[in-house]
């Protein structure tokens, strides 16, 4: 992680120009984030269901690469399909759901598959997760200014949509797993974005001294999200928070006492 932040450092890249890539390469950016997102149902529901259910599939897709917005959106006042409001995205995800679905000789979904276009792929995400992350609490801050808890949730819900949106993706496509919701199994995406959005809230509210807040915050977030991601394609994936959670759910949430009665009873 301090390696990267030295390297996005070293190319001259602050945190303004890092959130302000997003708008100047937006086709880029957005394309890149709707092929994951049509990547991920594709994986979700195979080949099969896709040639017989191309509706299902095309749907699943648009809720999955809106799906921050969709959540967000009425928790904020907005309407739910505000979402979809611009018709460019619409059509821009929609010829990329064609093409990763059905495109001849499956030829898009094999470039995209190849690494050497898929990593750079999920580097251009994690950029841009940065900063749906930072827009999302920015969002909130303007109808819920000094709520610090609400700018959190909305910002976890804009940096992971997708993951809480997955059950409503799988439903659409005729599968119900409430089981695997992200409340109940978080997962390492969504704990970053989490981690990420009570730093950056607390950043703006001043809590964090001047050393390690402003831009350095911010390249060392995108830097978290992009070791963590790069691990999980080039070696092997890893959760940084593993030890964090075993040592609080020890100590604050019943651990260390169902330890100690176990203990006891083995003893009678």
């Amino acid at each position: 992680t301090y390696s990267t932040t030295m390297s996005l450092s070293s190319l001259g890249l602050s945190a303004s120009q890092l959130q302000g890539l997003p708008s100047a390469w937006s086709p880029l950016f957005d394309i890149c984030h709707f092929l994951l997102a049509a990547l991920a149902v594709r994986k979700e529901v195979g080949v099969g269901f896709s040639r017989s259910n191309p509706l299902a599939t095309w749907l699943a897709t648009m809720t999955a690469s809106f799906a921050g917005s969709m959540i967000a959106n009425p928790l904020l006042g907005k309407p739910i399909l505000g979402a979809l409001s611009n018709e460019y995205n619409i059509m821009l995800a929609s010829v990329i759901w064609w093409g990763v679905f059905y495109s001849p000789g499956d030829l898009v979904y094999s470039l995209a598959k190849n690494q050497v276009l898929y990593v750079p792929m999920c580097v251009v995400k994690e950029i841009y997760r940065a900063k749906k992350t930072l827009g999302g609490i920015n969002d909130a801050a303007k109808v819920f200014p000094d709520q610090e808890l609400l700018m959190v949730m909305i910002g976890l819900i804009k940096g992971n949509g997708s993951g809480f949106m997955k059950p409503v993706t799988r439903l659409v496509c005729g599968t119900w797993k409430p089981e695997s919701s992200e409340l109940l199994k978080m997962s390492v995406t969504s704990k970053e974005c989490l981690v990420a959005a009570i730093l950056l809230v607390a950043d703006q509210s001043g809590y964090l001294p001047t050393p390690v807040s402003g831009d350095l915050l911010y390249l060392v977030i995108v830097s978290v999200f992009l070791a963590v991601k790069l691990s999980s394609i080039l070696a092997e994936p890893f959760d940084p928070f593993t030890p964090l959670e075993g040592t609080v759910a020890t100590v604050a949430f019943g651990g260390l006492w169902d330890s100690s009665v176990d203990k006891e009873e083995k003893t009678e």
